[in-house]
């Protein structure tokens, strides 16, 4: 699989209150060039996305957290910024996921524990996507992340 050449850097905020989830997921996202913010919980979350100096791309959240639960937080992120793009994570099969809410949301998925591959695939699908309620997305929707290309 040819990986992403991610030149315009785009930011990633991970939420997960695993340390070593959210450890893994910065490193293979930071070796490809995305800027990489990490939250343990909610709370965390939107402070970084209040205080970061430029706009987040994509909140990457676990969606079995203690309270509140990934669903909620992203809910809480999408009302303070509409449009925010959001890639839902867990271990937890479909049943745990759908008492969470997570049934209801037309919403990329990433199923833990992942690969290196599958973590760059569904960022770059969560990212291709347009924002809804917001301005149009500013990279290009055709190949956002010039696939083919490898780091540097």
């Amino acid at each position: 699989m040819s990986l992403p050449d991610v030149r315009s850097s785009p930011s990633i905020l991970v939420v997960d209150d695993q340390r070593s989830v959210r450890r893994m997921a910065h490193r293979l996202l930071s070796e490809w060039g995305f800027r990489v913010f990490e939250a343990e919980n909610g709370e965390e979350a939107l402070e970084v996305l209040q205080t970061a100096r430029h706009p987040v791309q994509l909140v990457m959240v676990d969606v079995v957290m203690p309270m509140p639960d990934g669903v909620e937080v992203a809910r809480e992120i999408q009302q303070r910024w509409p449009g925010q793009r959001i890639l839902y994570m867990s271990a937890y099969p479909a049943e745990i996921l759908a008492h969470h809410g997570l049934d209801e949301l037309d919403a990329v998925f990433l199923a833990k524990p992942f690969t290196r591959d599958e973590l760059l695939t569904k960022v770059g699908e969560a990212l291709a996507r347009p924002q809804p309620g917001a301005s149009p997305h500013p990279f290009p929707a055709d190949d956002p992340f010039n696939f083919g290309a490898g780091p540097g």
